[in-house]
């Protein structure tokens, strides 16, 4: 398993996003601590200049996992939302940030821009069919693109749709494309899962990308999560992607990388060592 930070260049009113600001930084602080990536979140593709990011990326020997697309909701973009020409243009910016993961050998990934379903019962079923239609669209284009796109379960407290892996194991079965994975996220999961270790079990194969944050949506090592066994459930499952750290800059930026890194490449290192 490989580590990477999160960084966006992006405004957000709320994103738990490691780095803030300039890309360049981000790389270069992602290299020197011993990073193997980093995961960019984009309000818009137009938010970098991808050619310099591919370079840079490449000369410091750094993958970059994904693209996080869930700022587009701030533009007031959703496949939920009744008014067809809104769904058409989050439909286009996923299919955007999927043209630009292929450049940048990333996944895009389908999050908060799936949107919500209200609490009326006939609402909820008319909107399910909204966000099953857009999600297929982008499926198709992701398929096209030959690549991967994620789809990622979100606590109830931040959406009331596909809040746990099952939840989105079940619709990605239903579609039925080997192009469409899972993006796990152990603090929606600290809040979801009865189980957390025996819900990434189950999840297997269908993992396409793991961010890795502490219960306190912090970095590895500031909260409670039981970090050793959700290592050992990925290596179960034969897991090989990221280790993403979508967590809050506390206390600051490089301390909270620092600290990550810290607290997780022993146990990535003692996972090598098990016995088979």
């Amino acid at each position: 398993m490989k580590l990477s930070l999160t960084a966006t260049p992006s405004q957000a009113r709320f994103a738990p996003i490691l780095w803030r600001g300039a890309p360049e930084p981000a790389f270069g602080l992602a290299a020197e601590l011993g990073y193997d990536g980093v995961e960019l979140h984009l309000r818009r593709p137009s938010d970098i200049d991808r050619v310099a990011v591919r370079r840079m990326a490449r000369d410091l020997g750094l993958g970059i996992p994904m693209i996080g697309t869930g700022m587009a909701v701030e533009d007031g973009l959703t496949f939920s939302d009744p008014d067809a020409e809104v769904r058409r243009r989050a439909v286009v910016r996923l299919r955007e940030q999927i043209e630009l993961g292929v450049y940048l050998g990333a996944m895009a990934v389908i999050g908060s821009i799936k949107g919500k379903l209200g609490s009326d019962p006939e609402v909820r079923v008319n909107r399910l069919a909204l966000i099953r239609s857009c999600c297929e669209e982008c499926v198709r284009a992701a398929e096209a693109a030959n690549t991967v796109l994620l789809i990622e379960a979100i606590n109830r407290y931040e959406t009331d749709y596909l809040n746990t892996l099952e939840e989105v194991a079940s619709l990605i079965r239903a579609i039925g494309s080997p192009n469409l994975k899972l993006l796990v996220d152990t603090f929606h999961m600290n809040i979801e899962e009865v189980d957390i270790a025996a819900s990434l079990r189950q999840a297997g194969g269908m993992i396409g990308h793991v961010h890795l944050v502490d219960t306190n949506r912090e970095a590895p090592g500031h909260g409670h999560l039981d970090i050793p066994g959700v290592l050992s459930a990925l290596s179960d499952v034969n897991y090989q992607g990221y280790l993403s750290l979508e967590c809050l800059p506390l206390p600051d930026a490089r301390r909270a990388a620092e600290d990550g890194i810290r607290t997780l490449r022993p146990l990535l290192q003692s996972l090598l060592r098990k016995p088979v």
